[in-house]
């Protein structure tokens, strides 16, 4: 069957393009065995009668065995399984910067069919078995979004290797993944003991919070999953209706998104959040057959996770009482970490996979002790940091109390102000402060330690309400969850407030350290609302000689707020404080 043709999307860059422009054909490999299967499973209760067969792939070594099983379930990507057969090489000739022909140029790699990870993990003695879910790539079926279907097909992809390949030990099973991958290859160690270790990377915990995070929604990570899962275009064109197109998501998946987009969002929630836990390692339910002493797990995130919520995989991995569980937090954004590995080239993340999985399923290696590995921002190629737990790791917070802003930014202290102000701003409208400049390749850009630049002079404070601190003489460190407490008078019944906090330089030359966002939903208009929440996860590196600088709006392209036009009042009442606290010290 030939491989389909999907459109451009904002995933490309991280697991491969949709339709590689030069593609070399794998030489033969006499070391291991590799071959395609197609993989049986249960057929979809919407077309009685039609089989489903999820398309898969195995590498091996030679031999009799037995040996310990990795199944990767494919992350979300137009190449399915072959994400983790695909090597990325360059074309021969000059580098990049130097001049070359116009037909050849080495800014775009080599897909190569034969590289990869598997046959990476087939040399380390491993049956590496991989498989694109049902509806994706050339496996048929209806996409069940890691849904209850989804988690029945995992139990069967182990019972066909054990069935068809002798040389499986059946005492040593692991399920690893990336992004779609990770999530599918937590919700099947849920519901199947025979899984001994977990490699999770880019994952999520709580679907729920990546989706309506302190109630809002996040509607472009949205979009651009539906653009992936139904194969259409991502993003979509100004003025240009994106439905209808070809669906490949079941009739309760199809109706779900549905609804999230729906103005009436609110009114189904319940229905919304109910498919959200059945596809959340965190939710009730589906930890405690995570949270047992047999089971090895090892999750990976990122900073500035667009997709997903980092504090959500944080808050899993505490609430793991089990003796083997690792944590993983690397700069940039949802992939930007493991793409060389999964092309066979090695990354922290598959580097981290093979130690952990030699240690649990060959019982080679040794633990450190260490369960928390961080890269500070915005460092990623040094050596990372290591700490016994998450409780070493985070800073203690420090008060800064938020005094009375105007047309400059208020000031930052640590004294309290016992003097009563508000200060009033236009919602609705969006300033120089956003998220990131691009969803993903942004953080792809920080993961080569090119991080986004922010224009902070450029925030007109017409639009929005800041306020900075005093110079830190000596370079501090920022690790752990920022939290803000405001009180807010909305004109309107219902506003979204969009909180960043930036490392400020020269006000032209600036950086984002982590940011939130919470959408207030009162009874009525102008009823001041006490509102305390916290900023996504975050491990900073301020220079010395530069300040902080919090900002709030109402309006970020990421985010479908409920923001209209109309003033936005912050109170500090006598009896009230407003302020922020931030986990820092020195260096």
């Amino acid at each position: 069957m030939p491989a389909p043709s999907y459109p451009s999307s904002a995933f490309d860059s991280v697991y491969g393009p949709s339709s590689p422009l030069i593609s070399v054909k794998s030489v033969l490999f006499d070391d291991i065995e590799h071959f395609s299967v197609r993989v049986p499973v249960n057929p979809e209760q919407s077309e009685p009668g039609r089989s489903v067969e999820l398309d898969a792939y195995c590498a091996k070594p030679r031999g009799t065995g037995p040996f310990p099983v990795v199944i990767l379930p494919s992350p979300l990507a137009p190449m399915g399984w072959r994400s983790y057969w695909m090597g990325l090489t360059y074309p021969p000739g000059p580098m990049p910067g130097v001049e070359q022909p116009e037909t050849m140029s080495a800014e775009v790699p080599i897909i190569e069919d034969g590289a990869g990870l598997l046959p990476v993990l087939a040399r380390a003695g491993y049956i590496a078995f991989a498989y694109s879910e049902r509806g994706l790539a050339n496996s048929s079926g209806l996409i069940d979004v890691a849904g209850p279907k989804d988690q029945e097909d995992g139990s069967a992809v182990i019972d066909f290797v054990l069935a068809n390949l002798p040389a499986a030990d059946p005492s040593r099973i692991a399920f690893a993944g990336a992004s779609y991958g990770a999530g599918q290859s937590l919700l099947i160690a849920a519901r199947d003991p025979r899984v001994k270790a977990v490699v999770a990377m880019s994952a999520w915990a709580d679907l729920a919070a990546g989706l309506f995070e302190n109630d809002t929604r996040h509607m472009q990570a949205f979009l651009a999953l539906r653009a992936l899962f139904e194969r259409e275009q991502f993003p979509p064109k100004p003025g240009e209706p994106t439905l209808p197109h070809p669906t490949y998501l079941n009739p309760e998946t199809a109706r779900i998104f549905e609804r999230y987009m729906s103005d009436d969002y609110r009114a189904h929630m319940p229905e919304l959040l109910d498919f959200a836990a059945q596809r959340s390692p965190l939710a009730p339910g589906i930890f405690e057959h995570l949270n047992r002493p047999d089971l090895a797990i090892l999750i990976c995130t990122y900073w500035h996770e667009t997709l997903f919520s980092n504090n959500a995989v944080v808050e899993f991995f505490n609430q793991l009482s089990a003796p083997a569980k690792r944590l993983l937090v690397q700069v940039g954004d949802h992939g930007a970490g493991e793409v060389t590995g999964l092309a066979g080239l090695g990354s922290r993340p598959t580097n981290a996979m093979r130690w952990w999985l030699d240690y649990h399923l060959k019982g080679s290696g040794e633990l450190d002790g260490n369960t928390v590995v961080v890269e500070p921002m915005y460092h990623p190629l040094r050596e990372a940091d290591k700490f016994p737990n998450w409780e070493a790791f985070v800073r203690s917070p420090m008060r800064f109390h938020l005094r009375k802003p105007g047309r400059e930014p208020g000031s930052m202290t640590r004294e309290p102000d016992t003097r009563p102000w508000e200060y009033a701003f236009t919602a609705g409208v969006n300033t120089a402060a956003e998220v990131a400049a691009a969803l993903l390749k942004t953080g792809q850009r920080e993961r080569l330690a090119l991080p986004m630049r922010y224009q902070t002079a450029d925030i007109a404070s017409e639009h929005a309400v800041y306020w900075r601190s005093d110079l830190f003489p000596q370079r501090q460190r920022i690790s752990g969850e920022v939290r803000l407490h405001l009180t807010v008078k909305p004109a309107n019944k219902s506003v979204t407030l969009v909180a960043y906090l930036f490392d400020v330089n020269n006000g032209k030359d600036d950086r984002i350290v982590t940011s939130a966002a919470y959408t207030i939903h009162n009874e009525r208009a102008d009823q001041p609302t006490a509102v305390d929440f916290g900023f996504q996860l975050t491990d900073y590196d301020l220079p010395p000689g530069h300040s902080l600088l919090l900002v709030v709006d109402t309006r970020d392209k990421f985010l479908a707020d409920e923001s209209m036009d109309g003033t936005v009042t912050v109170l500090h009442p006598v009896d009230g404080s407003s302020y922020v606290d931030i986990p820092m010290g020195d260096y």
